[in-house]
């Protein structure tokens, strides 16, 4: 192997400086703030922006921590951005912060580069720069502080607004019909916040569509509380309505984030199972049949909830939802006239 001369060696050092150098000429002319630092995280180099910025000696940095150059207010920050760059193995960017020398603090976006031994993977040092965002953050300080006024403002008209409304002694017909109609678009029941018939049934169409056009099936699930006239006249509309909320909060912490319940009716709800076989709905059926069971208020123990369950699953012979939901509905009557408190399915057709 031919090995190179002592001429041939000192040329390639004396270009090797020469680019060095070049690079730290290069690095010492940009605008911005750029430093690197060794596998310790300790200063090695820093271009003559950020040695100002911060107030660095220029002659006695080398080999020294954040924490023992930067203040102790953005000490930290710094160091700690620094560790999660290490961690993260690729490029990241954070907030920092500095104040100049008239005390005005300044924002920089800084982006890190970690770097990693070839031969061991080990890491090796970190190189950073930065860019002055105060002038960006400064606007959008202003914008924030703008909205926090305007919504203040906003506020205070709504105030306004209700105090002018209750001084109103009569309300218009085409008020009421406005409010009428804003009532009939609402999509959550008042008394149990969870879906109305009309959000039911629309959500449940977009279903039964999803699955006209796929491998995938559903299920439904039609439930009717037992007697609940009787509990209404015995025990009060309050009550009645409690056990109506009771219900609505047992499916709503029972089921999928991806299920649709609704209520109905007066004391009738409805669920659809998305991805779910008739078996499958029939076990969470009484499983919600036993939870709506074992309901009980301090204030009445001799107060018994109960409610009939009736079950389908989608077909492919079905032409709509609603074929599917009263395949559903017949199954809830046979549930009914069985005895109630039961659970009865049938096969959609």
């Amino acid at each position: 192997m031919q090995t190179k001369n002592n001429e041939e060696l000192i040329l390639e050092n004396s270009e090797l400086k020469h680019l060095i150098n070049q690079f730290k000429n290069l690095l010492d002319s940009i605008p911005d703030p750029v430093f690197m630092k060794d596998e310790n995280l300790r200063w090695i180099y820093g271009n003559p922006v950020i040695l100002n910025l911060y107030s660095i000696d220029k002659g006695n940095y080398i080999g020294k921590t954040e924490d023992q150059l930067l203040p102790e207010e953005f000490a930290e920050s710094c160091m700690e951005s620094d560790r999660q760059a290490v961690a993260k193995r690729s490029i990241s960017k954070s907030e920092e912060c500095a104040r100049d020398e008239k005390d005005q603090l300044h924002y920089y976006e800084v982006f890190k580069v970690p770097s990693y031994d070839k031969d061991t993977g080990k890491f090796s040092g970190l190189i950073g720069v930065g860019r002055d965002i105060t002038v960006r953050k400064e606007v959008q300080q202003a914008l924030e502080k703008e909205n926090t006024k305007r919504k203040e403002h906003e506020n205070q008209l709504d105030k306004l607004t209700q105090t002018l409304e209750l001084k109103v002694k009569e309300r218009t017909i085409e008020l009421e019909k406005e409010k009428t109609k804003a009532l009939e678009l609402s999509y959550r029941d008042v008394l149990t916040q969870i879906n109305n018939r009309r959000a039911y049934y629309e959500q449940s169409e977009s279903v039964n569509k999803d699955a006209q056009n796929s491998i995938y099936s559903y299920s439904i699930i039609i439930l009717d509380i037992d007697y609940f006239k009787s509990i209404n006249d015995t025990y009060g509309h309050a009550i009645g309505d409690k056990v109506l909320k009771t219900i609505a909060n047992i499916l709503s912490g029972h089921l999928r984030t991806k299920d649709i319940e609704g209520r109905i009716g007066g004391e009738e709800f409805a669920i659809t199972l998305v991805d779910t076989t008739l078996d499958e709905a029939v076990t969470i059926a009484n499983e919600l049949r036993i939870k709506i069971s074992n309901i009980s208020f301090e204030e009445y123990k001799n107060l018994s909830v109960t409610a009939s369950f009736g079950v389908t699953q989608y077909s492919k012979d079905s032409n709509s939802f609603e074929d599917v939901l009263s395949v559903a509905d017949a199954a809830l009557y046979e549930a009914k006239t069985s005895g109630r408190n039961n659970v009865c399915s049938k096969k959609s057709v």
